[in-house]
């Protein structure tokens, strides 16, 4: 059997490939114009970047409770004593949703947004519950746009990718004596992208997803107009989509454990399940093909969606999804059994800052007796590398060598 190496990726590790961290996250967030913003009739929401909205009377009470809902939590909330944070924020009003925490202060809130928008009796009132959780579905939404490139979506693989070299190098040296399992903290697509689209990785890789034998599509439209002399022709058809089959079963296999931008859930009918697709580009609508027993003949059914991407944030509300979704549960029971199976771990741009990850490094993984080594530019605040001798490379990602990564792992893993 071969060796086990795991790695634990966190925010920094994406940083130098140009997406955001926490820092600038927190920044983007903590303000929100309403005229920055489109809410779809279909309920997706985006942040404008020069397109022009058509229809700026639609969900326009959905916008504008965006901003003020922002304004009034740094305005009476913070006040000015803490800086602003998006997961400090999400536990905020989500627990409200779950536990009806903060109560007075959030429905006193909601209260004086009904009476400063609208007549008594309008239609446009909501009541606090469901004001909140459009208000989580679009600033999920928002989140994510955030944390998404273009080219995570084309279909064309890369023979190098130098800003990360080393990286990829140390991949493929290790993948010639050892099975690698990365977990990642990040929703956004990069690694996934790598794994899927370099060429010495791909054929290495899984993530969990499966497409043959998906029952699952999606409908696509677009415009195609090739030649300027002709006209435009409007085009819809269906794509199948990858599910959600627990497949980990190459030697580079990806776990994100607290879910991705890319992740859809759908409800299938009766028996009905909740069912985590990946989505693709331009999906509008989500379909099952089903075969009538009678008749044998197939057809599609309309699914319903969640419309926000799955993916946890919050610091407690994460700490409650990972006992309480049998999803995210299933993942720290992958990461749990990976942590006791490898020899090494190497940590990228993670900031020790989730008490319910820390757990599972000391439990099963450095109260063993093995050895981490972190790629931080910064040493991170936590008592676990002076408690347990842990390695520490005080550079970014892109900053370390291969010959730095190969004196550091055992001979054996190499």
């Amino acid at each position: 059997m071969k060796p086990t190496v795991s790695f634990l990726l966190g925010s920094g590790f994406s940083i130098p490939e140009g997406l955001p961290g926490v820092k600038k996250l927190n920044s983007r967030l903590s303000k929100i114009d309403e005229s920055e913003i489109l809410i779809h009739t279909d309920q997706r929401a985006l942040f404008l970047r020069g397109q022009k909205d058509p229809n700026r009377w639609s969900r326009a009470d959905e916008r504008m409770f965006v901003q003020e809902f922002l304004e009034f939590y740094n305005a009476e909330v913070l006040r000015g004593k803490a800086e602003f944070h998006y997961e400090t924020f999400y536990d905020f009003y989500s627990g409200y949703l779950y536990k009806k925490e903060n109560k007075d202060l959030i429905e006193n809130f909601c209260d004086n947004f009904n009476k400063k928008h609208f007549k008594e009796n309008s239609p446009y009132q909501r009541d606090c519950h469901n004001r909140i959780n459009d208000f989580n579905r679009t600033f999920n939404q928002l989140l994510a746009s955030e944390l998404h490139k273009t080219q995570y979506l084309e279909d064309v693989t890369t023979l190098n990718y130098p800003l990360y070299g080393s990286f990829i190098a140390i991949l493929k040296k290790l993948l010639e004596n050892c099975d690698i399992k990365v977990h990642t903290l990040n929703h956004d697509l990069f690694f996934d992208w790598l794994g899927r689209h370099h060429a010495d990785l791909w054929e290495h890789f899984s993530d969990g997803f499966q497409l043959e034998g998906s029952p699952f599509y999606g409908t696509v439209e677009y415009e195609f107009n090739q030649n300027t002399n002709r006209p435009k022709v409007k085009k819809s058809y269906y794509v199948k989509l990858e599910y959600f089959a627990d497949k980990f079963d190459k030697p580079l296999s990806l776990f994100k454990l607290h879910g991705s931008v890319f992740n859809t859930i759908i409800y299938t009918p009766e028996p009905q399940k909740r069912v985590r697709l990946k989505d693709n580009y331009a999906i509008h609508q989500y379909y099952i093909e089903t075969k009538d027993e009678k008749t044998g003949e197939y057809k599609f059914q309309f699914l319903w969606d969640e419309v926000a991407p799955d993916f946890l944030s919050g610091t407690t509300n994460k700490t409650r999804y990972y006992t309480s979704d049998p999803y995210y549960k299933n993942l720290l029971e992958h990461f749990e059994k990976n942590l006791k199976a490898s020899e090494f771990l190497i940590v990228v741009g993670y900031g020790f800052q989730d008490p319910g990850i820390n757990e599972y490094l000391e439990k099963y993984f450095l109260s063993l007796g093995k050895k981490m080594l972190v790629i931080d530019p910064h040493r991170p605040q936590t008592d676990l590398l002076e408690k347990y001798e842990a390695l520490h490379i005080a550079k970014g990602v892109t900053e370390v060598t291969r010959d730095e990564y190969l004196e550091i792992i055992p001979a054996n893993l190499k």
